[in-house]
């Protein structure tokens, strides 16, 4: 009992001293002190790490008081140490005054690590505080005080931002200020727009280095904070579409900001508004790009204006670069020519969603929706349709074979196109046998296997 007061009374004196940087110190010249200073200087060093690197914290408190005191810019451990000690004794603290007092001085040491080495990360430095706040604080924690923190750590770092997760937590706070205060609404977007891109931008940086790991890391961090957007209320059409009505016009030189505006548009569902052409128009013209390409192409769609809508699809899978997403362009142009009754156009931007994905399973269904859908078409006997089904068959097999996300959806239209099939008394009628090759003819123009029923 009487060791545990005494370490309790030292932890307290440690506090009461705030670094009171003795006279004549040089953090520069003489970090260590001079003379006989230098020398208690990095003995207590040694005391303080050998007795933090066994987690011994009360027992370095002592050394690391007399380090941080007298030379604080003697070595970073003292910065590194010093938040592990105080948090240890703040958790083993019951005194509300006391633990208090423990919490304000892990607080200031990160604000001195600031004042003696400024080589170091600000924002990095900045995001620790806030992470040793947030968990001593607990559910006591202030979100204002965590959101301006934060704040400050990424306008200092942007993409380049150590941790990374500072992002996410950033963005939980910001979301807490608008969920708290209704009138914070066009902050929190303004953040997530800022945020969002500076974690696109490191996601760039980070294919760049081939760093796969933290790529997909950064990836999962975005889509978060995506959801908690679109879940939030304040990323709705509507309220995009108010935030951005009277900013589009006076930035339709601003590459940048239509972009953002296509991609905040596109990514509650509302790219088939008035705004959203708009962006897309302006954007076209500056720098023909594949989201405004498909923001052109939809708008044309809407108008009903297919050749325009077919050029632009076309276009924005050519130069899109993410190939699951030119795939999708290109099922879009397919559906457009499924509903014409095109058959053949319809077809031929399938396969060519397939040379971009060619895992891509719906294209095969629709391949096969196609071939079924003109059955009755192709040869000139009737009693031949159900050759026509075993190649819509081969279609959906095709599908589940490249794509099991489809399987159940294949499957369905397996069992509906194998009643069509031939049966056996038909086949030997016509001289057909299960298991032989047989050409479709007319736009279908493939050989497939016989099936019958």
């Amino acid at each position: 009992m009487k060791k545990l007061l005494l370490s309790g009374f030292l932890a307290i004196a440690t506090i009461a001293g705030l670094s009171a940087q003795k006279a004549g110190y040089d953090p520069v010249k003489a970090p260590f002190g001079h003379g006989e200073d230098s020398v208690k200087c990095r003995m207590n060093l040694s005391l303080m790490s050998t007795s933090a690197k066994a987690e011994n914290y009360k027992e370095a408190l002592a050394s690391w008081n007399a380090v941080y005191e007298n030379c604080p810019a003697s070595s970073k451990n003292i910065y590194i140490y010093g938040p592990r000690i105080f948090k240890s004794l703040y958790a083993s603290e019951t005194d509300a005054a006391k633990k208090k007092q423990y919490l304000d001085k892990t607080m200031e040491i990160y604000d001195s690590r600031l004042k003696y080495y400024t080589d170091d990360n600000r924002g990095t430095v900045l995001a620790y505080k806030t992470y040793d706040y947030m968990e001593m604080m607990d559910d006591k924690a202030d979100s204002k005080i965590i959101y301006q923190w934060l704040g400050e750590a990424l306008k200092e770092m942007k993409s380049d931002m150590e941790p990374k997760d500072a992002y996410s937590y950033y963005m939980v706070h910001s979301l807490t200020q608008f969920l708290q205060d209704q009138s914070k609404k066009n902050q929190y977007i303004t953040d997530y727009f800022t945020i969002t891109g500076y974690v696109d931008e490191a996601i760039g940086k980070a294919n760049a280095a081939n760093d796969q790991a933290n790529a997909d890391y950064l990836g999962l961090v975005k889509e978060g904070i995506v959801k908690a957007f679109i879940s939030s209320g304040a990323g709705d059409c509507k309220t995009l579409t108010e935030y951005y009505a009277d900013k589009v016009e006076p930035n339709k030189g601003n590459k940048e900001f239509l972009n953002e505006v296509i991609t905040a548009l596109s990514s509650v569902g509302c790219s088939d508004s008035d705004l959203y052409f708009t962006a897309a128009e302006y954007i076209y013209k500056l720098e023909p790009t594949a989201g405004a390409a498909i923001g052109l192409a939809n708008k044309a769609l809407r108008d009903k204006d297919y050749d325009t809508a077919v050029k632009y699809y076309s276009d924005g899978a050519k130069m899109e670069t993410d190939k699951n997403k030119a795939s999708d362009y290109m099922m879009q142009l397919a559906g457009i020519f499924s509903n014409q009754r095109n058959f053949a156009r319809a077809r031929q931007a399938a396969n060519e969603a397939l040379q971009y994905n060619p895992n891509n399973g719906s294209a095969y269904i629709l391949i096969g929706q196609l071939y079924a859908s003109s059955a009755q078409n192709i040869f000139p006997e009737a009693e031949k349709r159900g050759l026509v089904f075993c190649a819509a068959v081969d279609k959906m097999q095709r599908a589940k074979a490249v794509d099991p996300s489809v399987t159940a959806e294949a499957n369905r239209y397996i069992n509906t196109y194998s009643g069509y099939f031939m049966d056996t008394e038909t086949a030997f009628m016509m001289g057909i046998k299960a298991g032989e090759s047989v050409f479709i003819p007319g736009w279908i123009g493939e050989t497939t296997t016989v099936r019958l029923k």
